[in-house]
């Protein structure tokens, strides 16, 4: 098969389900050299490929295409909800069991068995429901917003599709993954915002002991977290990082540990000093700020200059093609 075939074929399967990605490619690449087997005789050039996937459209369109409507969102953002409800209802259960076991562990009562397993599957249930509809409302908010995500205006070339190997494209899941989790994080800080301060106590009604933090660092914290996953939904939709938008996740990030040390390091550690005074004089909370800053500086920063590298690559073709 035709490597630009290849390339556009995994770029459709990129936004298709994985349980139908492989039939889905399959019945693809037997459509493209249908149509190429109709047109041309003997073997087409790359201008005649190009030219029968360029009548196909722009490969998140034609994925598109092989999906039932559907009207809860936009057909362009549905599939990356969907792809984040998905995981989210797994991962979100996952992390209100743990959080309800490891309050047992260390609560000065006993709690029954059944107590748990019903604070359990209540906190699970309510958890779940509270990130579907947060999960939603923010893609309901962006489809419905007028705001064009695409900074790609150009008319679809296939020449211009990503190598499949491409190692500066896009880890789809790994931004999905990502995404589960920042909106689980803000809806937990929200809560700590609500209840004044950190607990493992998950109920408005009955936060339990609270450990007080400073309001600021905390909203701080919340505004980081929304605008990371504002990039990171910007990102999963154009299908690929720029120089700019990796730059300012970065600064995020290493704002965000900064915000991590007043807002869950220190106020933990000075628990956890009460128990333990031999910790007092051990920084421990800062050594844990500057180890994550200095190890998103590092790996951000190589990525940044592959990013940069692709920019000046992606601009040299393009005066290149121009000036052809």
């Amino acid at each position: 098969m035709n490597e630009l075939v290849e390339r556009y074929v995994h770029q459709v399967g990129r936004y298709l389900p994985q349980k139908e990605r492989a039939e889905i490619e399959a019945e693809l690449r037997s459509l493209i050299q249908d149509q190429l087997d109709d047109r041309y005789e003997g073997i087409p050039s790359q201008a005649d490929v190009a030219a029968v996937l360029t009548e196909l459209g722009e490969p998140r369109q034609m994925a598109a295409s092989y999906g039932s409507e559907q009207y809860l969102v936009g057909p362009a953002l549905y599939p990356y909800m969907m792809m984040i409800l998905r995981r989210g209802l797994l991962i979100v259960p996952t992390i209100v069991a743990f959080l309800n076991g490891f309050e047992v562990l260390i609560a000065e009562t006993q709690t029954t068995v059944w107590g748990l397993l019903l604070a359990t599957v209540f906190g699970a249930l309510q958890a779940t429901f509270i990130f579907s509809g947060i999960v939603v409302m923010i893609f309901a908010i962006v489809q419905h917003s007028g705001a064009d995500l695409e900074e790609n205006k150009e008319p679809f070339n296939p020449l211009d599709l990503p190598k499949v190997d491409d190692p500066i494209s896009v880890d789809r899941f790994e931004i999905a993954f990502g995404l589960v989790f920042g909106v689980f994080f803000t809806l937990v800080l929200l809560y700590f915002l609500r209840v004044g301060g950190l607990t493992l106590h998950l109920n408005l009604n009955d936060p339990g002991e609270v450990i007080p933090v400073p309001t600021s660092w905390l909203i701080l914290l919340i505004v980081i977290s929304v605008v990371s996953l504002i990039i990171n939904l910007i990102v999963l939709r154009r299908n690929y990082w720029g120089p700019v938008l990796w730059l300012t996740e970065t600064v995020l990030e290493v704002a965000g540990a900064v915000c991590l040390y007043f807002v869950l390091y220190q106020p933990i550690f000075e628990r956890i000093v009460v128990a333990v005074p031999a910790l007092a004089d051990a920084p421990i909370p800062q050594s844990i700020v500057v180890i994550s800053a200095v190890v998103t500086l590092v790996t951000h920063g190589i990525k940044l200059v592959q990013l940069t590298g692709g920019a000046d690559r992606n601009r040299s073709a393009f005066t290149m093609k121009a000036g052809g």
